[in-house]
């Protein structure tokens, strides 16, 4: 009988993928097993068929299950690491990742210092919620892909200048496929979600301080760590 715990509606489908992680080890599923159906993980996570489709197009797009017409999903050799990290090497390329987290220190950080010194105390609590909002997902078991975009995108908004926000705005899909890299990478590490929010915390502190330097520095600082985390992991 199955045995893990629904997933909310609300999650996106790198909950599923982990869900799956999480699935095959309890069960001791080994390379070449059969995995349940789609049908039977909709139902066993409480989500969608359109949901655990998308995860499973993921996980065989990163060669971790094999779909054999009239057979079944079954599970493939992972030849290093962890399905999550197997997974993120497939998200995005090395020049990929290269160039946006390059230009996330281009203006991020420039971003946090304009945000200590123009912010409002709405934009604060914004930020704050959106930190809040992180810390719940993540004790729940999610990994927060959409909340930290949004702490992030809050700080945007709140250095009040146009062109940042609307540059921003193209490069999001880009800028949540690198969080969704170092989400799914941290998922099973205990304690680095915690280190983030740290960071993150460290960050707020400048912005009610309205320290420009304070702000800029918690905020490379963080870009930084994150980017450590993400090529430790990639080879």
């Amino acid at each position: 009988m199955m045995t893990l715990k629904p997933i909310k509606k609300r999650r996106l489908f790198e909950d599923i993928v982990l869900a799956v992680e999480e699935y095959i080890i309890d069960k001791n599923i080994q390379p070449g097993e059969k995995l349940p159906s789609e049908n039977e993980l909709s139902t066993l996570f409480n989500v969608s068929k359109t949901a655990v489709r998308e995860a499973m197009s993921v996980l065989n797009a990163g060669g971790i299950i094999e779909t054999r017409s009239g057979a079944g999903i079954f599970l493939r050799e992972i030849s290093e690491g962890t399905i999550a990290q197997c997974i993120t090497k497939n998200l995005m390329n090395k020049k990929e990742l290269q160039e946006i987290l390059e230009f996330r220190k281009g203006l991020e950080i420039e971003a946090a210092a304009l945000a200590a010194t123009r912010r409002t105390e709405e934009d604060l609590t914004v930020i704050k919620q959106a930190h809040e909002r992180l810390i719940e997902i993540n004790n729940s078991g999610g990994l927060g892909v959409e909340e930290d975009f949004m702490f992030h995108y809050s700080i945007i908004n709140a250095s009040h200048n146009s062109i940042y926000k609307e540059v921003f705005d193209k490069v999001s899909e880009k800028f949540e496929d690198v969080m969704r890299v170092t989400k799914t990478q941290s998922a099973n590490v205990p304690g680095r979600f915690n280190e983030g929010h740290k960071e993150h915390e460290q960050i707020i502190e400048a912005l009610s301080q309205k320290n420009p330097v304070m702000a800029s520095e918690a905020m490379r600082n963080h870009l930084a760590r994150n980017e450590t985390k993400i090529w430790k992991n990639i080879k």
